[in-house]
């Protein structure tokens, strides 16, 4: 079995002033070349950013306040004055699916491709019915 992987962006969200991209629209088709099976799967990739803030917390007990510095990934809009930045009329599809790709999606994503055409490749080889109704 050779899965062949076919990525695409299918569309692309910015801010118009600075050609800033924050979102991107994706999709990853697999096609097995042995049983012509194919399976694809759409997403989105969005820039991010970890965000450390003070967090309180209250409590209904006693009313108190608890204050602790909570971490969290958030959506951002690139910064288009820092340096490595790439205009927007720069980028090409290749830059632009690393981006999706990255931090292991791109392998997860295969490997749910992967084993949607292996199950519907397994589903192919049974059949229902029953011996005695076969005559």
């Amino acid at each position: 079995m050779a899965i062949t992987f076919t990525w695409s962006v299918k569309d692309m969200h910015r801010v118009a002033d600075t050609g800033a991209v924050y979102r991107v629209d994706w999709s990853c088709s697999g096609f097995d070349e042995d049983t012509s099976t194919s399976r694809s799967r759409s997403g989105s990739y969005e820039h991010t950013a970890s965000v450390t803030a003070d967090e309180v917390i209250r409590t209904e007990a006693d009313d108190t306040e608890v204050v602790g510095e909570v971490t969290r990934v958030v959506p951002v809009t690139p910064d288009h004055t820092a340096s490595g930045f790439t205009p927007y009329a720069d980028l090409t599809e290749a830059d632009v699916l690393a981006w999706c790709k990255a931090d292991g999606v791109g392998a997860e994503i295969e490997a749910k491709v992967t084993a949607n055409i292996n199950n519907i490749i397994a589903a192919a080889v049974n059949s229902t019915g029953m011996p005695w109704a076969a005559e």
